[in-house]
């Protein structure tokens, strides 16, 4: 399996998991999919923190629905630790995430900024 597939399988796991609390539980909802929102953006380290945290939020969730006897909420709980646990265990071999560089080699500094300016050009487009 190669990386690119195990991220895109993981995120699917923790979206559809945090969709099917939204319906629930909609503040544990909101939990998982910022987690796994900011997973996606975070390098390593920290993804592997977020995904730590977003497991005990699963684990949370198992409780809540053993204790409420809701098979909806166990489904999600159950889809959100798996997909914790293995982001949390795999998450340090996928690579961090990378920025686009600009087509001229670089991000323009602020001088090169003030210059498009004063030629009347927008810096922003």
């Amino acid at each position: 399996m190669t990386v690119r597939r195990e991220v895109t399988g993981v995120l699917a796991l923790a979206v559809t998991g945090g969709a099917l609390l939204l319906v629930a539980e909609p503040v544990l909802g909101l939990v998982v999919l910022a987690g796994a929102g900011a997973a996606a953006l975070l390098r390593p380290r920290a993804r592997a923190a977020v995904a730590a945290v977003v497991l005990l939020v699963g684990l949370a969730v198992l409780a809540v629905a053993w204790d409420r006897g809701s098979a909806v909420l166990a489904v999600g709980g159950v889809l959100v630790v798996t997909a914790a646990a293995a982001a949390t265990v795999r998450s340090g071999r996928w690579p961090p995430p990378r920025r686009r560089p600009e087509p001229s080699g670089g991000e323009p500094s602020a001088r090169d900024t003030w210059d498009a300016l004063d030629r009347g050009e927008d810096p922003t487009a």
